[in-house]
């Protein structure tokens, strides 16, 4: 429907057309021809209705098309007067139809502001919606990775798997969390043996930055802080924090999360979370990350508990080295690998010299702190690969891996001196003994296991043979 004014303005302008067709009409009878005449109504009517613009233009148009029929001016300038008077009269008296029209646009307006309100209104409630099922996106996606790794974990056996997949887990949630940056943790295990914390995983930290957080409990730092919180903390402002003052931290750090992992009301390691400037740990919800370290504290506990137990099997309970058994194994897989890679592998046998005679004289206890002591002395200094073993009594083997015939010589000179400067005190007595060794290497003096191993007691019989508290080597053996 076209409103009033509009409608009124249509009419003016018909009106001007109709003069004009009229003017051209009888442009040959200028007495009778009242078609410029009939042009002011139009005129009147649209500076009404479409406002003075519109009035100026109808009336120059009527004027110059009344010039161009008889070339008077006094007609141009009554249809500019025509206009004059139509802009005077819409702008000092608007008829009732401008007045409708402008109380119509004034109404539009009032209904148009609260439709505005009610637009952005609704377009808010659509972002908060849009924001609530992004966010249980998230959860869902949590509680997936939360249910995988309670799944996967319980599957793991090994320390060094499960902390393993802790990393990758640990991780996966933190990212999900914070998908704008890389999370920047370590998993800290407890050592109660040595009373000090260990880093078991971490990342985006390097080799230094991990080694300030494995401190003694006893000392100032991290380690000394976490033991004193029986619960998650989270410091938003590290600097502020009074008991982190003077510790050492990776640099960069603002704050940090830390969540101990419990078992029986026990915390066997700590989760922490640092923030460098990009996870914003403050405006984060961590409740699925608590949860996942209780997880992996029942996963690294149950890890723990078969390390041990594979320890022991492997281990003398006595004196602490593997076992004979393990030790025939362990050295098949690393003649296998000398062999692979064309290294050498050499073996160092030794025995505790007058061992009878001594247990007869101090007795069997005392015997047994020597043997402790001297299984000491062959446990330091081992590399990763290299191997202590109570081979049986008072005998002892290290396997070393990679090791030519004369560096396994000098290993083998350092231990008797170590052993020979070893003082064992027992009942008020300053007890020593001495050790006997014998030394073969792979491939030079055997190609197998028996051959190497029989090699290697050769040379420790000829030690023996030879005065005792020395070293021999299978190729200074007379021929046979």
């Amino acid at each position: 429907m076209i409103p009033q004014h509009n409608r009124n303005a249509l009419v003016g302008a018909a009106l001007v057309a109709a003069g004009a067709a009229l003017g051209v009409a009888l442009r040959n009878t200028p007495a009778l021809n009242v078609g410029p005449a009939a042009m002011a109504p139009g005129v009147l009517l649209l500076g009404f209705s479409a406002g003075p613009l519109a009035a100026w233009g109808a009336g120059l148009a009527a004027g110059l098309f009344t010039a161009a029929l008889y070339f008077a001016h006094w007609v141009l300038a009554d249809a500019a007067l025509a206009a004059l008077a139509a802009q005077l009269v819409s702008t000092l008296f608007p008829l009732p139809f401008v007045e409708d029209a402008r109380s119509e646009e004034q109404a539009f307006e009032a209904q148009r502001e609260p439709l505005a309100q009610e637009r952005a209104s609704l377009k808010e409630d659509v972002e908060a919606l849009r924001g609530r099922a992004q966010s249980a996106e998230r959860r869902g996606r949590e509680t997936d990775a939360l249910f995988h790794a309670g799944r996967e974990i319980s599957k793991l056996l090994t320390l060094a798997d499960t902390l393993e997949f802790s990393r990758e887990v640990l991780h996966d949630t933190l990212k999900l969390g914070a998908p704008e940056g890389e999370p920047v943790f370590a998993l800290l295990l407890a050592d109660e043996e040595h009373g000090a914390s260990r880093v078991g995983v971490q990342e985006g930290l390097d080799d230094s930055q991990a080694m300030l957080l494995e401190r003694p409990f006893d000392e100032p730092g991290l380690s000394h802080w976490l033991r004193g919180q029986s619960a998650s903390v989270l410091v938003a402002r590290v600097a502020a924090e009074e008991g982190l003052k003077n510790v050492p931290l990776p640099p960069g750090v603002r704050s940090l999360l830390s969540v101990p992992l419990v078992i029986q009301a026990q915390a066997i390691g700590w989760v922490v979370v640092f923030d460098t400037g990009e996870a914003l740990l403050p405006e984060r919800d961590f409740s699925n990350l608590k949860i996942l370290c209780s997880q992996v504290a029942i996963g690294l506990e149950k890890a723990s508990l078969y390390d041990k137990l594979q320890r022991l099997s492997i281990t003398d309970g006595l004196t602490g080295l593997t076992v004979h058994r393990y030790f025939q194994s362990k050295l098949e897989e690393e003649l296998k690998r000398a062999e692979r890679y064309h290294e050498p592998l050499s073996l160092v046998m030794s025995d505790i010299d007058h061992f009878k005679s001594f247990n007869d004289t101090w007795g069997h206890l005392a015997g047994d702190a020597v043997l402790k002591a001297v299984a000491g002395v062959m446990k330091q200094g081992l590399g990763p690969s290299e191997m202590a073993v109570r081979y049986g009594g008072e005998e002892f083997v290290v396997v070393l891996p990679r090791h030519s015939r004369e560096a396994a010589v000098a290993r083998a000179e350092a231990l008797r001196a170590a052993v020979q400067q070893l003082k064992v005190e027992w009942g008020g007595e300053s007890l020593s003994v001495t050790i006997s060794l014998g030394v073969a290497s792979y491939p030079e003096d055997a190609m197998t296991k028996i051959g190497l191993i029989d090699m290697a007691d050769g040379a420790l019989y000829q030690s023996k043979k030879n005065g005792r508290d020395r070293v021999s080597t299978a190729a200074k053996q007379p021929p046979a």
